[in-house]
């Protein structure tokens, strides 16, 4: 298996790869990261390469529609809220940083319904 295809898989399942001094570390919920242990470990120097180069692009992970133009606060929180039950990289996010980063898409929603 491919670097790439692997990162888009760790995606696909919530969790996220990250370069940590230099070494590939995943965060994600712990059933998902069980599974892929060993393709992640095998695929250790790939991984690193591929991560340090920034190469893979990231996963969809909701329509262009998800981000709302509006200033209600009623409009931002159901648009996020929309997303996060939909996007498991943004539920496992919701638990705590030790679990991951929200994605793209539910990192901007969280900003605008924060304000942040």
């Amino acid at each position: 298996m491919s670097a790439a295809a692997l990162i888009r898989q760790a995606q696909a399942s919530g969790v996220a790869l990250r370069l940590v001094g230099g070494k590939v570390k995943a965060s994600g919920p712990r059933e998902a990261v069980a599974r892929l242990l060993v393709p992640l470990r095998e695929n250790r120097a790939a991984l690193a390469d591929a991560l340090q180069t920034d190469s893979v692009e990231p996963l969809p992970s909701a329509p262009t529609d998800a981000s709302p133009e509006p200033t209600d606060w009623h409009a931002l929180d159901a648009a996020y809220l929309s997303h996060h039950f939909n996007c498991p990289t943004c539920i496992a996010a919701g638990r705590g940083s030790r679990y991951g980063l929200r994605c793209g898409t539910g990192a901007a929603l969280w900003r605008a319904y924060t304000g942040g």
